[in-house]
């Protein structure tokens, strides 16, 4: 298919950070030429962008996009409680089936706020998600969060699980290889599935520091600060990505760094279910780690607005640093882009010649007005209601405002009747 998009602001995220007033040429599955006019040519689609913005798609490097259908249950709890208490017996009567329909909900919700790629990890064999995700045209990596609560004699089945789990791609769709928690699964299951990932080179998720409980409980087993443990065990690397970190010390950030490790920060949801800690992403960026923002699961952000998690990332640092010049609004741009696609292994995240055509238009609504600064603008004012269109993999998968791949309201009663209906199993 090839599209052309006329007459847009483009933000670029090419090395030099241009924004130029042009256009963009899509041939099949990636962008064939960007510049200030391009011929016509007969192209399958023609897109009038006149007044409208085009970003790189947005990479959400931490999802559950099977528990969508829990958005608003269990509130006001901390974590351990509400993981113990709401969390794990509920999604304990979920089926992968049900995921895949949550699934569907959030990819919807993702398309409609500008997210064209996901990291996700799943409770449940994967088939349901991948289904969902395939339907609806999103990219992204996808993974079976396990754990053994240290159980060594469930881990033959675990494996077998998780290997089954893998079998599932497409042409925008990768299986990836988790584990849920330092805290939630012993040594030796932390060691096979990073010898699984790295055998299949596939990526590998994890959460990690996310609590000051969790903390002390790796400190007092182990001796050693989680990254300082993870890192011994040899699961610190490029491939692999640490959810949260919202509880690390100078050594740990530093360890980070020399390892090119891949953060994901989840500062919404961290936040309401209050860990007290904070990522600390300016001092990691700093540092040399890949620093990348996620919105985490909408059971425990209740959002899966990346727009959202952006500007509170950004304002996270500011107040905690006493120092309004502590990031940059590019910088917050990049972690959402350019080092998100680095940490899924996707060649996106900017809009350049080459890269994969994955593109959103931002209509200029009054809260994108006066453009004294195009970019603060989209970290700090925009929201899904100024995204119109979406492009993923070259495809158009949303056009003025209306999703394409899939019925919108169908996707909604499917997952309202499924999260009523699931309480009472």
């Amino acid at each position: 298919m090839s599209i052309i998009i006329k007459n847009a602001t483009i933000i670029t995220q090419n090395d030099q950070r241009e924004i130029i007033k042009g256009d963009i040429r899509i041939d099949g599955n990636s962008i064939s030429e960007i510049g200030e006019k391009i011929e016509s040519n007969n192209p399958e689609y023609l897109i009038d962008a006149t007044g409208k913005i085009a970003i790189p798609g947005l990479i959400n490097a931490h999802t559950h996009v099977g528990m969508t259908i829990f958005r608003g249950y269990g509130e006001d709890l901390p974590l351990h409680r509400w993981l113990e208490e709401k969390i794990w017996p509920i999604e304990a009567r979920q089926t992968a089936k049900d995921a895949g329909i949550a699934a569907r909900l959030s990819f919807c919700e993702m398309i409609k706020s500008g997210t064209t790629s996901f990291a996700e990890m799943c409770l449940h064999d994967t088939h349901g998600i991948f289904s969902a995700a395939n339907e609806v045209g999103m990219r992204g990596i996808i993974s079976r969060g396990i754990m053994d609560f240290n159980h060594p004699q469930w881990i033959p089945k675990i494996m077998r699980e998780i290997e089954s789990s893998l079998q599932y791609s497409g042409d925008t769709l990768l299986p990836s290889v988790s584990a849920h928690a330092p805290y939630t699964c012993s040594e030796e299951l932390l060691l096979k599935t990073k010898e699984l990932a790295k055998r299949k080179k596939l990526k590998y998720q994890i959460h990690v520091s996310e609590t000051r409980k969790e903390i002390f409980e790796i400190l007092n087993k182990t001796g050693k600060y989680p990254y300082e443990y993870l890192d011994s065990i040899g699961l610190m690397d490029s491939d692999s990505i640490f959810a949260h970190g919202g509880w690390l010390t100078k050594k740990e950030m530093v360890l980070a760094a020399s390892r090119n490790l891949n953060v994901a920060s989840c500062p919404i949801s961290n936040m309401k279910l209050a860990t007290g800690g904070i990522c600390q992403i300016s001092e990691l960026d700093k540092a040399g780690a890949t620093v990348t923002l996620g919105t985490d699961g909408a059971a425990s952000n209740n959002s899966l607005n990346m727009f959202e998690t952006m500007k509170m990332a950004a304002l996270l640092q500011k107040h905690h640093y006493w120092k309004a010049d502590v990031i940059s609004n590019q910088r917050i741009l990049d972690f959402a882009t350019i080092n998100g696609a680095k940490a899924l292994g996707v060649n996106g995240g900017s809009l350049s010649k080459g890269k994969l055509a994955d593109i959103v238009l931002l209509e200029r609504g009054p809260n994108m007005f006066p453009e004294h600064d195009i970019v603060a603008n989209i970290i700090y004012a925009a929201g899904p209601q100024n995204v119109s269109d979406v492009i993923i993999n070259g495809k158009v998968v949303m056009q003025e405002r209306k999703i394409l791949t899939v019925n919108e309201g169908e996707v909604i009663r499917a997952a309202d009747e499924l999260a009523k209906e699931i309480l009472s199993r």
